[in-house]
């Protein structure tokens, strides 16, 4: 493993490769989303009754929380396994970009990273689990559903072991360059869908002033 480690071409061969790849998956999931505004926008006649950016603020803060959602609070250890999970893989991201620009993170903060990837792998292990084991969930999931947690999962596991051994980027880099081309076929293109969709909510239901809270004008 240290032979590849010190093998400059191959690395700069994968780091490029993880640059070509997450370029590409930008570029597929930019296509994707704009390819929504062919349809148009609907024209509103009535007057507003609320404030968008409240409506916007509403469904990235209290509207994500379990005493808003009815379904995250009939599932609280779900719920928290998935913020787990999608907290852990955006760190990894994090972590993989200063890996391929070269930068170093302090030992304590990698070591409390590692951690938290432990954690993740484990919450989406969980996840996949619970998808397996209930029925109903096995019958409403398809081939994507496993091999998305699977691409993500390996990506947690090779984070957390390139963060402790150094020597194992090339293979984080290898994984990294999978799950980018992936990410624009598969369900983990939800990861841009989920802003987009929750920017959509809180604008339209803001603005009607229908939302918890605050949200009418004057």
């Amino acid at each position: 493993m240290s032979r590849i480690c010190y093998n400059p071409e191959l690395m700069d061969i994968l780091r490029w490769g993880v640059v070509a790849a997450a370029v590409f998956s930008i570029t597929a999931l930019s296509w994707h989303l704009a390819r929504t505004l062919a349809y148009g926008r609907t024209p509103l006649f009535s007057k507003p009754r609320g404030s968008v950016l409240r409506g916007i603020f509403y469904a990235f803060g209290p509207g994500m929380t379990p005493w808003e959602k009815e379904s995250a609070r009939k599932h609280l250890a779900t719920y928290a396994a998935g913020v787990i999970y999608h907290g852990g893989i955006f760190l990894a991201l994090l972590h993989l970009a200063l890996s391929v620009i070269g930068v170093r993170v302090p030992g304590p903060a990698l070591q409390a990273a590692r951690w938290i990837f432990a954690a993740a792998f484990l919450a989406g292990c969980g996840l996949l689990a619970k998808r397996i084991v209930k029925p109903d969930l096995r019958a409403l999931s398809c081939p994507d559903d496993y091999v998305s947690n699977g691409i993500v999962g390996l990506f947690l596991a090779l984070s957390w072991l390139a963060a402790g051994r150094p020597e194992t980027e090339p293979v984080l880099f290898a994984a990294s360059i999978l799950m980018f081309l992936y990410i624009p076929a598969g369900k983990i293109r939800h990861c841009a869908y989920f802003f987009y969709s929750r920017i959509l909510f809180g604008r339209f239901f803001g603005r009607r002033g229908t939302l918890p809270g605050k949200t009418e004008l004057g």
